[in-house]
């Protein structure tokens, strides 16, 4: 074969080319700290390097979620926080109330007091959430969910809805919860009925919350003082008589699945009412307790203090029902956290095993480049310095 001058520059040049790109791209790999630059230097470790980014991407947006949802759920506990040390505060003024010291200015200084507390009560059910809706309306949230006063009453404008967000690939969490849980559908003292003293009672005697006992019908009934030691137990709602016994004071009275208790001493005339229903709200309880203070006295005024006291009872009950369940989902969230955390540095781990360099790999490949750069230009030299002209 005959070798051309042309040849031997066209090889050389190409030779050149080849040793200068390598050196290139591994000045490029040092230079970025990554082995694949481009995905042609290794098309599988690009391809798989961009499954685990995708993976990353989705870890940072579930992140983000959990952020936004630990700020609701934070908002929601503050909030329950503030009701919790309200309705401490009413059960505080509600036991003053019950001092038979107090005059009737008295009492209408805590009714006064309280009227401020109702209106508390209201600003803290109707408390806006990080994104200026409503925290507790439901889906709802620029709609007002509590309306009205302590003359109307409060009528609940939200709906039954619980906000959530996604915050993991197989997890939605709650970030509210509607505010007919919270404030509106108490469970009153026995789940089932409720029970007060006339307001026409003349004694002090009072009657306790009551319990079922077995099948109650939901049918009202009065128990009515026929003189200090007798009483007939009529059934309202049947227009009926359903017994007639002897008081003993503290005792038990039990009828149609349910029991109660009066204590102290009834006069004749006395009459306490049992009425279906198994909730109530806190809204009506303050009004309730309110309403007594300013109107009520002697044993009727006892017994609706007694009576507010069990459902503002229940009331915090329920309240710290509900900020345990928010606690639980702030765990959750944070739970969820240290596993995305632990996620990302392993997606971080792998993607420097495919596309990080080897510093001290790339160092002697880069040596090793130059070497032969070098080589190849001295090579060049003396084969092009070959001629006939130089032993003429």
């Amino acid at each position: 074969m005959r070798i051309s001058t042309s040849m031997l520059y066209s090889h050389g040049t190409q030779g050149f080319q080849s040793q200068a790109s390598g050196l290139l791209q591994l000045q490029n790999q040092i230079g970025s700290g990554k082995r694949v630059v481009t995905p042609s230097d290794d098309p599988i470790a690009a391809s798989s390097a961009l499954v685990v980014t995708q993976a990353m991407n989705v870890n940072a947006q579930w992140t983000a979620n959990r952020a936004t949802a630990k700020d609701a759920l934070s908002t929601v506990d503050t909030t329950l926080a503030s009701v919790t040390d309200l309705v401490e505060y009413v059960k505080d003024r509600a036991t003053q109330g019950g001092n038979g010291a107090l005059g009737q200015d008295q009492l209408k200084a805590i009714a006064s007091d309280l009227r401020a507390r109702f209106d508390q009560m209201v600003g803290y059910a109707n408390t806006n959430d990080p994104q200026s809706g409503y925290l507790f309306a439901g889906y709802r949230s620029n709609t007002q969910p509590f309306v009205g006063n302590v003359a109307s009453g409060i009528g609940y404008a939200g709906d039954q809805g619980s906000r959530t967000i996604q915050v993991s690939d197989s997890r939605v969490l709650p970030t509210s919860n509607p505010g007919s849980q919270i404030f509106m559908n108490i469970p009153d003292v026995n789940g089932a009925f409720t029970t007060s003293a006339a307001a026409t009672n003349t004694s002090s005697a009072m009657i306790d919350g009551g319990s079922v006992t077995g099948n109650y019908n939901g049918h009202a009934y009065q128990i009515k003082f026929t003189s200090a030691a007798n009483y007939d137990i009529l059934d309202v709602t049947s227009g009926s008589t359903v017994s007639s016994g002897t008081y003993i004071n503290g005792s038990q009275i039990s009828f149609g699945g349910i029991q109660v208790s009066i204590g102290g001493t009834p006069a004749s005339g006395d009459s306490f009412d049992i009425k279906s229903g198994g909730s109530t709200d806190v809204f009506s309880t303050m009004q309730d307790l309110i309403h007594s203070l300013e109107n009520d006295s002697g044993g009727a005024l006892n017994s609706k203090l007694t009576q507010a006291m069990d459902r503002l009872d229940k009331t915090l009950n329920n309240v710290l029902s509900v900020r345990a369940s928010v606690g639980s989902r702030i765990n959750e969230a944070q739970s969820l956290d240290a596993a995305g955390d632990q996620a990302n540095v392993q997606y971080k781990a792998t993607l420097s095993r495919l596309l990080d360099v080897d510093y001290a790999q790339a160092s002697s490949d880069l040596a090793q480049r130059m070497t032969a750069l070098q080589a190849s230009q001295q090579a060049f030299i003396k084969t092009t310095n070959l001629s006939l002209f130089n032993y003429i």
